[in-house]
């Protein structure tokens, strides 16, 4: 096979992004549609055959998550598919929805709990890992001073909860 001109690739290359434009434009709207089915009518059928048209070389996770994040939708990792979620309050608001571009949505990462010592023993672990590797680990003797710190409060933590069992059940009149 000869090579093509760069010309003619050039054509084909502006032909592709316009095309593309205009898919990403039909999936909006598209996808706006289906959260309006999902808030007006509970009905999620939409957003899965949308879901299941993108195929694997498009944005599905920032589907996913446009849907869940504006519609009444659920992914279900089980089932492999969109299930039905009622989120009670939630309006279609079809003009804020367009001017959201879906392929940009990101999955929120919601953190409500920070255990320092499994943070601690992951860093202890991760640098000894290094260690282990021969790698170049920079200020690698801070880890044997945490690594005392965090034994020190093992231990402590581990008296203080022992402490906790030996004391009497009291119940509540």
């Amino acid at each position: 096979m000869a090579l093509q001109s760069t010309q003619d690739l050039n054509k084909k290359i502006a032909s592709i992004g316009r095309a593309g434009e205009r898919l990403r434009k039909d999936i909006q709207s598209v996808a706006v549609q289906a959260i309006g089915y999902s808030i007006e009518h509970g009905d999620v059928t939409i957003g899965q055959r949308l879901f299941d048209a993108l195929g694997t070389s498009m944005r599905r996770q920032a589907l996913v998550t446009y849907f869940e994040k504006y519609g009444q939708f659920c992914w279900s990792s089980v089932e492999k598919k969109f299930v039905f979620f009622k989120v009670e309050g939630i309006k279609f608001d079809e003009k804020m929805l367009m001017a959201t571009p879906w392929n940009e949505a990101k999955k929120e990462n919601i953190v409500s709990e920070l255990d320092v010592a499994d943070l601690v023993a992951k860093l202890i672990k991760k640098v000894e890992s290094g260690i282990e590797k021969k790698l170049d680990v920079k200020h690698s003797a801070l880890i044997d001073d945490i690594k005392i710190a965090y034994s020190q409060y093992l231990q402590e933590d581990s008296a203080a909860n022992d402490a906790e069992d030996d004391e009497p059940l009291v119940r509540a009149a």
